[in-house]
């Protein structure tokens, strides 16, 4: 799987409607992380899931974990 450099992510989620907020650096490269992760703690979730080969959908349901227990 290629990863995403900051500025294709940049790009990508322009392309997509994201914030520019919404992206975040992984071990391995930048992400998008999902619509309404707002903290730290559940983008950091998200980025470090993905850097390990998780899939978008197991990712997103962690960081979305976080996210609430963060709050």
């Amino acid at each position: 799987m290629p990863y995403e450099t900051k500025s294709q992510a940049l790009m990508r989620s322009k392309k997509l409607g994201f914030p520019q907020s919404s992206i975040v650096k992984g071990e391995k490269g930048y992400f998008i992380a999902p619509r309404g992760v707002e903290s730290k703690a559940g983008k950091g979730a998200y980025a470090g899931c993905r850097s390990q080969g998780g899939s978008k959908e197991k990712c997103a349901k962690i960081s979305w974990y976080v996210e609430k227990k963060s709050k």
